[in-house]
């Protein structure tokens, strides 16, 4: 914990060697083993660094999942560009104009 929090602030500064909040007797290692932090700590470690190599694989593969919507969403936007040029042309070669309904939806697509 922080010098400036507020355990510190109202107990003083800590104690090397004791653990704050169970009484006068017990020492670090008299509740958690005698290096059971470094032994510990390795096993966590490895434990974590496998851990963040799953996600970050995970993550590639989202990325990669992403990019194909991307790209197959960008490409039926530009077929779908296309199919309303078509049908713009289609009824301006007939000389008439797209009926209103069907209009408002193309302008809904861009």
């Amino acid at each position: 914990m922080s010098q400036n929090d507020f355990i510190a602030r109202i107990f003083g500064k800590e104690k090397p060697g004791r653990v704050r909040g169970v009484g006068f007797g017990p020492t670090p290692s008299q509740l958690f083993g005698p290096n059971s932090h470094a032994l510990g700590n390795g096993v966590q470690l490895e434990e974590t660094q496998r851990k963040l190599l799953e996600l970050q694989e995970e993550l590639e593969g989202e990325k990669l999942k992403r990019k194909a919507m991307e790209d197959d969403a960008a490409a039926n936007k530009k077929k779908m560009k296309a199919m309303e040029s078509a049908l713009i042309y289609l009824f301006q070669r007939q000389g008439e104009e797209l009926p209103l309904d069907i209009a408002a939806g193309m302008s809904f697509v861009e």
